[in-house]
């Protein structure tokens, strides 16, 4: 499970920088071309529009699994260490559900939905953008069964 973590990491790492530098590069296009050519192009700045929205998504999955995300813990540090899983598997049982309706269900709607549109500038299937959510919930659903996992192995140590 070590090793797919690692995978799964890594991958996600590589497409999520990748994709930035790419951005970065196609925002340069645009500020020349808008500004230098005087002719912006419509091409670049869609295309930026849907990439955010793929980084978004992928990166906020990537740092759940990281967990660095935002995260109000100053309630949870005052409860005793003794219940600090129970409040642990709680937030766990919250993001599973956003999980399930909103990314998967939501996201499957979606995709389901924007079948047969076509993005005005790129000409692109706007069922790639919906991909989006179901691939950066399936990625958040695997982190958290690797958290809730992490949760009781640490816990049988601690008991042991």
């Amino acid at each position: 499970m070590i090793l797919l973590r690692k995978a799964v990491d890594r991958v996600t790492a590589f497409l999520t920088c990748t994709l930035m530098i790419v951005m970065v590069l196609i925002a340069c296009w645009q500020v020349f071309t808008r500004f230098v050519l005087n002719s912006p192009s419509t091409v670049s700045e869609e295309f930026l529009r849907y990439a955010l929205i793929w980084l978004t998504m992928l990166g906020s999955a990537y740092a759940y699994g990281k967990k660095k995300h935002l995260a109000v813990v100053f309630v949870a540090r005052k409860i005793p260490e003794k219940y600090q899983i129970v409040v642990k598997l709680l937030v766990e049982a919250v993001v599973l559900v956003f999980i399930v309706v909103i990314l998967l269900f939501g996201g499957t709607q979606a995709y389901q939905n924007a079948v047969g549109q076509v993005s005005s500038a790129l000409g692109m299937p706007m069922q790639y953008l919906y991909l989006s959510l179901i691939v950066s919930g399936v990625l958040f659903l695997f982190y958290l069964i690797l958290h809730v996992k992490e949760y009781f192995t640490k816990e049988e140590q601690i008991a042991e």
